[in-house]
């Protein structure tokens, strides 16, 4: 079990200063907002992945992918070889509704269970 969620008690202040105080998209700026980070320090070798969840079929900006599979996940796959991590890549979480137990699930555009998803994040082999 890991620790207890925060919904409905984080603010989205910070968020909304941001979208009102940072330069504009127009001027090249843009900020996202990583969805998950996987990582498993007791296992040998350590294990990292990082994902982005989409609810009720949505679809991960284009630009936010072209950031990712140009500079996040090359820089993430060189750090973690360095260090002899097992750097499990990036990877896209779709769902029909909200959750893995109220419609279907998509992993990188493939249809899965929840079984599946859930030996997935835990970088079972």
């Amino acid at each position: 079990m890991t620790r207890k969620e925060q919904t409905g008690i984080r603010h989205l202040e910070f968020s909304e200063w941001i979208r009102n105080e940072c330069p504009a998209s127009q001027l090249g700026f843009s900020v996202y907002n990583l969805d998950w980070i996987f990582h498993n320090w007791k296992t040998t070798p350590k294990k990292l992945m990082i994902a982005e969840e989409k609810t009720y079929n949505g679809q991960v900006k284009l630009g936010f992918n072209i950031l990712v599979k140009n500079i996040i996940e090359p820089a993430l796959q060189e750090f973690c070889s360095q260090r002899s991590i097992d750097f499990r890549g990036y990877h896209t979480i779709i769902f029909e509704h909200t959750n893995p137990k109220d419609g279907k699930i998509w992993l990188d555009d493939k249809e899965i269970s929840e079984d599946e998803l859930k030996k997935f994040l835990a970088m079972e082999d």
